[in-house]
Parts: structure tokens; sequence; C-alpha cells
């Protein structure tokens, strides 16, 4: 039986619609902003009960900015949900944490500014685990987002709300961000495309930098249903100033083959599930039917030594975040405002010694140098995204025994977190199922500045095996036909 609350008896005329088909009926005049952003809301009242993929709903303030000034921008008038870890103004901003439960935004990020100019009308906020902080949304705060395509599992994290919405129906695409691969997991587990850019393509979110010299690891996107939002909403939200130049629109699928390099153990020498390593080889077949040139090959540099570098970074930002945190609200670091799996890792962050964590800047430098070179021989790395399919909720809970949680997270982590640290593009996209119908995402990674490559690739993969018509079975377009 749906858990979901009486649906209307038809599909509305917007609700498999991408973001770029709405906006052209708002700026064709075949429909209004206020049109849209009201379907939306009927969605998400119909499906999020199920779900708890919404956390805040924004309703008041996105009817008045429908129904006001004619608004301009490629996705003007478009229904979008942003993550509850960017500060937009005047809007609950709790990042999953008890201590903030009460906080309201003064003011918007740059970044959240970003996709304000671009027409979007912001009708809620989406779940997400404490600070960001683990590959699942199962927040105390707001208890846990289920999967859309099986509600007993996980839909990932920390961008798991915005995966479940998007996969759901409620809006055609929603904000998204990735640390150790919070894009690239929600967009796996849910059946949505996800590409997390290069570090310094974007505008910046307001955080402050890492401390002692550690790499940027955390980035700004979507989740969205086709690869053409994608392009477009990051064309809007570069940073014109970026050193890495200016990318534009990137419209146009590949004309050229390409070099791509199959990976299919993990970083920790493991090969994923057979279900998911059957996938990825998939992916690779279809690949070569496109022209391209596939070869297997490994890691160009010590998988272990670069994941252990990269959890000291992680503990690190929980001990600072965790620090700031009781600075500004004048909380106790206690299990009454912060997780107990946000409290461990911050307390081994704080007692990492200044030599422990020149090593592991080291060791993220080595690994992206190595990066470099493997684009040198090939133009895209293909991967698993993660190693199992969809995890039951309740498997990586916070309050779980530390080093047991630890463990299969880490092990979850085993393809993703390293090119965060290396500030390179990388994109999962939703090519495969297993036997019980759950996406099988695939992960495709370019050199630092190429999302152009990826884009174009994304498209050739979109045409020769679509997805953006197919729906988890706890949908809006599913549940109310």
């Amino acid at each position: 039986m749906s858990q979901t609350q009486d649906p209307p008896g038809t599909v509305d005329a917007f609700a498999t619609l991408d973001a770029t088909t709405q906006a052209d009926l708002v700026r064709s005049g075949q429909a209004s902003a206020a049109e849209l952003v009201e379907a939306a809301i009927v969605r998400i009242e119909a499906i999020n009960p199920a779900l708890n993929a919404v956390t805040h709903k924004l309703y008041d303030q996105a009817r008045e900015r429908a129904a006001g000034p004619a608004l301009s921008g490629p996705f003007a008038g478009v229904p979008f949900l942003i993550k509850d870890l960017l500060s937009v103004a005047g809007a609950p901003n709790t990042m999953g944490c008890r201590a903030f439960a009460n906080f309201i935004a003064a003011k918007s990020s740059p970044y959240a500014l970003a996709l304000e100019a671009a027409g979007l009308v912001t009708v809620g906020r989406t779940n997400t685990p404490e600070f960001g902080l683990i590959d699942t949304t199962e927040p105390k705060l707001f208890g846990p987002t289920h999967n859309p395509w099986d509600l007993v599992r996980s839909p990932g994290g920390s961008s798991g709300g915005a995966g479940a919405a998007v996969a759901a129906g409620m809006t055609p695409m929603a904000h998204a961000s990735d640390g150790g691969g919070s894009i690239r997991h929600p967009a796996c587990h849910n059946g949505v495309f996800g590409i997390k850019p290069s570090r310094g393509r974007n505008r910046n979110d307001g955080s402050p930098p890492m401390p002692f010299g550690l790499p940027d690891i955390a980035v700004n996107h979507v989740l969205t249903r086709s690869v053409r939002d994608s392009a477009l909403m990051l064309s809007l939200t570069e940073d014109p100033d970026s050193q890495l130049g200016r990318l534009g629109f990137v419209r146009d699928p590949l004309s050229t083959p390409l070099r791509i390099g199959l990976v299919r153990e993990g970083t920790s020498g493991k090969r994923a599930a057979t279900e998911v390593d059957d996938a990825v080889l998939s992916t690779a077949r279809l690949c070569e039917s496109l022209g391209h040139h596939v070869e297997l090959t490994a890691w160009p540099f010590s998988g272990p030594a670069v994941i252990e570098a990269f959890l000291d970074e992680w503990m690190v930002l929980a001990a600072g975040v965790v620090q700031a945190t009781c600075t500004w609200t004048g909380c106790e670091a206690d299990t009454d405002r912060f997780e107990a799996w946000t409290l461990a890792l911050a307390r081994r962050g704080a007692a990492l010694l200044p030599d422990r964590i020149a090593g592991a800047v080291d060791q993220l430098m080595q690994a992206s140098r190595a990066l470099d070179g493997f684009f040198e021989t090939y133009d895209v790395l293909l991967s698993p995204v993660v190693p199992h399919p969809p995890k039951l909720l309740g498997e990586h809970a916070t309050d779980l025994a530390f080093e047991l949680l630890f463990e299969r997270v880490v092990a979850n982590a085993d393809y993703t977190p390293v090119f965060n640290a290396a500030g390179t593009p990388a994109m999962s996209i939703p090519l495969n199922r297993n036997a019980n119908g759950l996406p099988l995402g695939s992960q495709f990674v370019a050199r630092v500045g190429a999302e152009a490559t990826l884009f174009g690739l994304a498209y050739q993969l979109e045409a020769a095996r679509p997805w953006t018509d197919r729906w988890a079975p706890q949908s809006y377009p599913v549940l109310a036909r």
C-alpha cells in the first residue's frame, strides 16, 4: 500500500518535464511561474510523507516570488529545492544539527544568490545528515529520508533529500553539494544525474577555507533528471573569475572518441559487489559501442594511503565545525546537541598532531599529481560509484558503535573521495539497475576543468540508454496515475 497522501487521479502537466522544458513553458506564456509552483507544492504534499525528503516548506515565500514581478533568468519560474547546508536569507538553516534547530539565515551565500538569479523559485529545503558528514541521510533532528525506489533503503548522503526529491518528481532538479561523494552517491542510489564540478568552478558558498593547507573538497551543484539541466545550471553558477576559464553552456554530445580507463577495484583494492561490477562492465561495453576505446587499468597511487589521508581531513573538518558551532551558539559539545558520529569524528580530528596533518596534505597532493599523469594517458576514468546497491536504512545510523560505523562508511567511500581531494570533475550516470530494479550508477571522471568532456559523454549515454522516463515506484508520476 502506498504511504502517500491522496495524490490527484492524473499526473499534472508538469510532473515529468525537466527544468529546461518547464522554463520554456513560462517563457512562451504557455504556463505561469505560479502554476508551476502550485503543481510542485501538490507533488511535495503528496509524496513527501512517505519519503521525508523536504524538511522545511517555503511555500509562502515561493508563492510570493512566483506572483511578483516577472522573473528573469534561464530557469525563470521553475520550482526548486535547496539542501539544508546552504545559507539562504530568511530560511531555516539547521545543517541537520539540533544545535541549529531554530536557526534562520540572515543572508544568502554567493552561490545561493546565483541560484536566485537563474530565476528559480525555492519551495523548500531538503534533508541532510548532520553537517553532511556521513553517506546516508538519517539525521536525529528530522529522521531518515527514504529511497523512492525502495522505502526501506537509504537514498545516500549527504544530498539524500535532494536525490529522493528529484527521483520522486517533486521538482525537476534540486541543489546538492559534494565533499566526498555527496552528489554522486545520491545520484547513483536514486537513479538521477549528478556531476561534481571541478574545484574552483563555481561561485563560493560562503564556507571558510580548509585549515592547515588541506585542499578544499566541497563543491555545490544540482541533481537533475536530464543532462542539459545540469549543464545549463553549471553555466549559470560558475565563477566568472575562475582560473579554470569560462565553461559556458555545454549543449552537444561529443564528436570525437575518448580514451577511457576502467578501474574496477576500489581504493581498498577490493572489487565491488558482483551486480555493481557487472553494471560498470555493461557501461564500458556501451561506451565501446559508441566508438570510445575502453582499457582496464588501476589507480595511479596507493589507494589505502590516500583514503587514510582523506579521512584525516574529514576528521579535522568535523572538529572545526563542532568547535565553530559551540562558539557561535554557546552550546556544549554533547549528545543533546550533536550526534555521536559527529562528536567521535571531531574528537579524533582535534587530537591529530601537526605532523600527521602535514603528512595527509602531502599524500593528497601526491595523489592529485598522479591523477594529472593518469589523464595524460586517458581522457576519462570509469568506475563504480559505490561498492553496493543502496543500503538498508539503519546500517549507517549515527548512534552505532563508532568503529563499526567507521568501517562501513570507509568501505562505502571506496571510489569517490579522492576526486574531491584532487579537485577533478566527476559524475554519476544512472545507466543500469540490478535484478530488484534498484538503480546502479556509473562514475566518470576527467581532468580538472574538463566538465565539457563529461557533459559531452553524458549526452551520448543519455541518448543511447535513456533514463529520464524511468520513474521510481514511490514517485508522483507513478502513484498519481
